[in-house]
């Protein structure tokens, strides 16, 4: 012991941030308990300046994200969750022991029977569900900006749309391998088990408002869900070395649960627990909320959005009715059947903070819950909040959707974590300065006769202007209609979704003010158009247009730092709206991961159908 003591400071803090590289990042708390002057030179330190070596040995540098993080960091925080994070995973999240024989399924609802009978979350369970959601989304959330990726310039012998066709592909370019993430390294490594038996039970049980009040706890699993895709939970042979050990009282209490599981465990023994049948089983529960007409309001914005509640007093007028309130005030108890109600009464969330590293002051601070609109007005960008769990549904029903039908290669493309990292498509701009000249007032119709401070930014900030693939799901309008009148959609093994891939290219036509100027001012409203293949597109190299629709809409911001994307496409051969789609960005601003969203009516009429998008640039 003394000649470790003997050692210099800067040597001993040498040796910690050697070990956290090798994988043992326990060993810095381990050295902490040796001593009380071991202790001091890791938690009393006079900067944090180990914090941030330890830190930055294993994750990405968050300041590289902006320029405004410096060292309001907290690295020891920041550091300890994640490692706290990992370590509850590997406790928790464990392979499932299976025999190999499988008996015959008869349905959807019996493939998974097994996980829906695992023990339900305890409240310390959700407690510690959440904690871990919250890192893990920080993590893919200050992941390193990605390299820009190469565009492909138009040549003089393409044919609009069919030429930008022609010369892109249909799935993004791979992730630069010169450029790796260390965030995302970790974050493949720490789930390469999946999430833990509760959380999985969320998604294949699927209920549409669950906890209570807890509401948090949905829309982060949403997000993550939306982000990385459907984790399916590994599974090995229950009769060889490899599989796992029931887990002890001490870890189980570690865990957080009150009872254990070995029962259930035995029972997948006789259940098809492959990684098709949990797909399968997650699609299944995926569809009544991806598909149920009752998310078209008004207080949604006819989009993947949370709805805006009225206040009590309103509860016998109409759908739009209501003065402004604060929702705090109808955030009581919400069941799994108000969302067949007419009224449409789902939930916003109390704010969510979220674990990131970064100090940015742009989200709302939690409790401050917009205002309900007053009556036939739209939420406005403030009080709109993306539906993650919405928006989990419809990756979940887009993904196994296009495994029916693409190759196992060009949905890796697409599906790569590391297309989360923002700036793949976003141009190089310098930074206006204080004397750099505003842009001209003359390109957005009803400027002041002074031009904002935000002409200075104007430029493609979202990545919007290039060439784009547009995923598009739907249901049989029968089907729809079917499914949704009797309250639920029942176990058809015949129902299945429609689909199309089509190109879609965007210039930029104009910029207007900032959605939320006090928030991110640098980020005005970009105003898009250009065209997209319709229902009838075929693909044909022929340097002929087929079903060519005009596009219009947005791309702007939403208080909670989400890029808000809004566009509104026309009838076959015609100038008149059509169909409008409303999506919010996956990941970092100008992902190759794109967006995903629902689309419907454009007029927003009874009985209009509705459906999945998810678009990704390509060009």
């Amino acid at each position: 012991m003394s000649e470790l003591l003997s050692l210099p400071a800067e040597l001993l803090e040498s040796i910690l941030i050697f070990c956290n590289g090798e994988g043992h990042p326990l060993s810095v708390a381990a050295l902490a308990q040796v001593c009380r002057q071991l202790r001091a030179l890791v938690y009393d330190a006079a900067d944090r300046h180990l914090w941030r070596a330890l830190f930055l040995k294993t994750f990405d540098d968050p300041r590289l994200l902006h320029s405004d993080v410096n060292e309001d960091i907290d690295w020891q925080r920041a550091f300890t969750e994640r490692i706290w994070a990992s370590n509850f995973l590997q406790r928790t999240a464990r392979p499932l022991p299976v025999s190999p024989k499988k008996r015959t399924l008869r349905s959807n609802t019996s493939i998974m029977y097994p996980i829906d009978s695992l023990p339900h979350a305890q409240d310390s369970d959700l407690e510690n569900h959440v904690r871990l959601l919250n890192t893990l989304l920080s993590v893919i959330k200050s992941a390193c900006p990605s390299p820009l990726h190469q565009t492909v310039s138009p040549s003089e012998e393409d044919s609009g749309l069919t030429g930008a066709h022609a010369r892109t592909p249909v799935y993004p370019p791979g992730a630069q391998v010169q450029t790796p993430s260390l965030n995302i390294a970790w974050l493949a490594r720490t789930l390469s088990h999946g999430l833990p038996f509760t959380l999985a039970q969320r998604i294949f049980s699927w209920k549409v408002v669950g906890y209570g009040h807890n509401t948090t706890h949905n829309q982060c699993l949403g997000q993550l869900t939306a982000y990385l895709g459907f984790l399916p939970i590994p599974t090995v042979d229950a009769e060889t070395d490899d599989a796992p050990p029931p887990p002890s009282p001490s870890r189980q209490r570690r865990a957080g649960k009150s009872r254990a599981a070995p029962r259930d465990e035995r029972e997948t023994e006789a259940q098809d627990m492959s990684e098709a049948a949990q797909r399968a089983r997650a699609r299944h529960r995926a569809r009544p909320r991806a598909f149920c007409m009752d998310y078209l309001s008004r207080r949604r914005n006819w989009g993947p959005y949370l709805a805006i509640l009225p206040r009590a007093s309103d509860d016998n007028d109409n759908d739009d009715n209501g003065d402004g309130v604060d929702v705090l005030d109808a955030l009581a108890e919400v069941s799994d059947s108000d969302l067949d109600d007419d009224d449409d009464a789902d939930y916003v969330p109390l704010g969510v903070d979220d674990g990131s590293v970064s100090s940015s002051s742009a989200s709302p601070e939690p409790g401050q819950l917009p205002l309900v609109p007053s009556t036939g007005a739209l939420p406005t960008p403030e009080q709109l909040r993306p539906d993650w769990a919405w928006l989990a549904a419809a990756r979940v029903v887009a993904e196994c959707k296009l495994r029916q039908h693409v190759d196992a290669e060009d949905i890796a493309k697409l599906e790569d974590w590391d297309n989360l990292r923002g700036g793949a498509w976003v141009p190089e701009h310098p930074r206006p300065g204080p004397d750099d000249e505003l842009g001209d007032p003359e390109k957005v119709e009803g400027s002041d006769e002074v031009a904002e401070e935000w002409r200075k930014y104007e430029r493609d900030w979202a990545g919007a202007e290039g060439i784009w693939r547009r995923l598009v799901c739907w249901l049989d309008y029968d089907d729809l209609i079917h499914h949704n009148t009797l309250g639920g959609f029942q176990d058809d093994p015949d129902l299945d979704e429609a689909w199309i891939i089509v190109p879609l290219s965007l210039r930029i036509a104009g910029y207007s003010a900032p959605s939320l100027p006090h928030l991110f001012p640098d980020r005005p409203t970009l105003h898009v158009e250009g065209e997209m293949g319709g229902g009838g597109w075929v693909g044909n190299f022929d340097g002929a247009d087929e079903d060519v629709r005009r596009v219009h809409g947005t791309v702007s911001m939403l208080s909670d730092g989400n890029v808000r994307w809004s566009t509104t496409s026309t009838a076959p051969g015609s100038n008149e709206d059509e169909w409008a789609s409303e999506s919010v960005q996956l990941g970092g601003v100008g992902s190759a991961m794109g967006t995903l969203g629902m689309w419907t009516g454009a007029f927003h009429e009874d009985g209009d159908p509705l459906g999945v998008i998810w678009q990704w640039r390509v060009g």
